[in-house]
């Protein structure tokens, strides 16, 4: 896994009685019910996560077309960001490819790049990044690595 420069990080704020925080702190944006933060940093993918989780959240994970959205305006002027998207780096799910998101949340977003995932030349690429082409469209709005 090569190092990009940003990375996307969540948390997802829960209190007791309530999974819909009222509101995010400083430098966080709220989306649905969960808190997004954005940083520009040089980090792998995994040091990306353990910093993540250092701040009591993980990686962002992506479950519709509006957060997908949402997300890249977050990112917008980055095209490079890491996601919690990852295969755990089994060898063995290299041909099913069984992905999982850092937060333990289902993994029922699929409208990544079309032919996405590819191994590109032939290179396992075990996690996600968001690469926004510019475009609105779902063809251009998720590319794994």
């Amino acid at each position: 896994m090569g190092v990009i420069m940003v990375f996307l990080l969540l948390i997802a704020t829960f209190s007791l009685g309530d999974a819909r925080p009222s509101r995010c702190n400083r430098g966080w944006q709220k989306f649905g019910s969960r808190c997004f933060r954005f940083e520009e940093t040089l980090r792998s993918w995994t040091e990306a996560e353990h910093h993540c989780q250092s701040l009591g959240g993980h990686l962002a994970s992506v479950h519709s077309w509006k957060e997908s959205r949402f997300l890249e305006t977050l990112s917008v002027g980055s095209p490079l960001t890491w996601i919690g998207g990852n295969d755990g780096g089994r060898p063995e799910l290299r041909k099913d490819r069984r992905w999982s998101w850092t937060d333990g949340s289902g993994f029922n977003y699929h409208e990544w790049a079309q032919g996405e995932p590819n191994n590109y030349n032939g290179v396992r690429e075990p996690c996600i990044q968001m690469n926004f082409g510019g475009s609105h469209s779902p063809v251009h709005q998720s590319h794994l690595t």
